[in-house]
């Protein structure tokens, strides 16, 4: 049964080198919605973390999002209910909206998987070489499959952005930050760049300035 609470301002438990975390803090920024912010040190055990964190983390995972009464773990099951409540940032008809799920669906198993080790193995170098560069191989044609489908479109999911376009974006700032896949693709630059003039765009390091753990 999902855990039941209130709270009067949604509250995000995320860290701030997780890109699922920032997935969530840039969806609730573009959407425009107050929140408090929780920092969760992952550096320690998972087993010696704060209480009130491990009563809602039913993964024992950031993020978590305490909302309407309701705790929210997974970032992409999070930014599906956040699109919903607002109204915003997601797709148009049925066939959009299966579009966005397959995307949410792929980042899981690509972006989420490999962007995500290859910027661990660089940042903390606790990778051995062969399986970041496996990672790091698997990440390249991650892109390429994003330029693939941004060739001839200005969001993954026509012509506005979606939740879709969030989800896969999330961890490429930090790629950036640490110097991996330069140059990228054109087609996906641009589409980057597209993303950080949405109104309410918040790169991770400002997101996570100031946050209290």
């Amino acid at each position: 049964m999902m855990p039941t609470l209130k709270t009067d301002t949604p509250l995000l438990y995320a860290a701030p080198l997780s890109g699922y975390s920032y997935k969530v803090v840039l969806t609730l920024r573009l959407l425009g919605m107050e929140y408090a912010l929780r920092v969760v040190d992952l550096s320690v055990p998972r087993a010696l973390r704060p209480a009130e964190f491990r009563a809602v983390a039913r993964f024992d995972e950031v993020p978590v999002l305490l909302i309407d009464g309701l705790a929210l773990c997974q970032s992409n099951a999070i930014l599906e209910y956040l699109a919903r409540r607002q109204s915003a940032l997601h797709e148009g008809d049925e066939s959009q909206r299966l579009k966005v799920r397959e995307w949410l669906a792929w980042e899981c198993e690509r972006i989420g998987l490999n962007l995500a080790h290859a910027c661990a193995a660089r940042h903390f170098g606790h990778h051995p070489e062969t399986v970041a560069s496996w990672y790091q191989a698997r990440a390249v044609e991650d892109f390429s499959r994003l330029a693939q489908a941004l060739a001839d479109r200005p969001f993954l999911v026509g012509d506005a952005p979606t939740i879709a376009d969030i989800a896969c974006f999330a961890w490429q700032p930090y790629a950036k930050a640490l110097g991996l896949f330069v140059p990228l693709p054109p087609a996906v630059e641009a589409w980057q760049k597209r993303i950080r003039a949405l109104p309410g765009f918040v790169a991770p390091a400002d997101a996570f300035a100031g946050a209290a753990p």
